[in-house]
């Protein structure tokens, strides 16, 4: 199994109101995800709580078969479409994949 964990930190928020509308449209992006892409075994998301100068904002957490399924859940359209979601606001973004 590969472990699939990308961080990201996004842009200042205009306002608490924006920052938790784009917060649910990052929830409805991956809600259900793992039943329209077969290879995810688990998918989790979270928003950082902390707010500390060493966090990041919002963490994608995927369990996939192997490395040749994970290149399918990159280019599913799906993933690409709630990435896209991602992009509209992120400066920065971490990511490990490991074998566990």
């Amino acid at each position: 199994m590969i472990k699939h964990i990308a961080m990201f930190k996004f842009k200042a928020f205009e306002s608490d109101e924006k920052e938790k509308i784009y917060q649910e449209r990052l929830v409805n992006a991956f809600d259900g995800l793992e039943n329209k892409i077969p290879e995810i075994k688990f998918l989790q998301i979270g928003f950082d709580q902390l707010k500390s100068d060493a966090s990041y904002d919002f963490i994608v957490n995927v369990d996939i078969e192997n490395l040749d399924a994970l290149s399918v859940y990159a280019q599913h359209p799906d993933h690409v479409k709630a990435a896209e979601v991602i992009k509209e606001m992120a400066i920065d973004r971490k990511v490990i994949d490991y074998e566990f």
